[in-house]
């Protein structure tokens, strides 16, 4: 899978209506330096993006991994 950037990892969380989704909205807008500490989060966001599309893979509610990273 290609990298995901910020963007479509808030998909994600927002896909599943996962708690990180409102975390990071939280750090970004209540910090000063909220994009700093969310940029040298990413690792981590990432890692839990892919978790959670690994975690319902297959199912009904499965985030629609076909439409990720489609040229424009």
């Amino acid at each position: 899978m290609a990298k995901l950037d910020l963007d479509t990892c808030m998909d994600i969380f927002d896909w599943f209506d996962d708690n990180t989704f409102e975390y990071i909205n939280h750090i970004m807008l209540s910090k000063v330096d909220g994009e700093a500490r969310v940029k040298g989060a990413m690792p981590e966001i990432r890692k839990r993006a892919r978790w959670l599309l690994k975690l319902h893979r297959g199912t009904d509610g499965a985030y629609p991994e076909q439409l990720l990273n489609q040229p424009a």
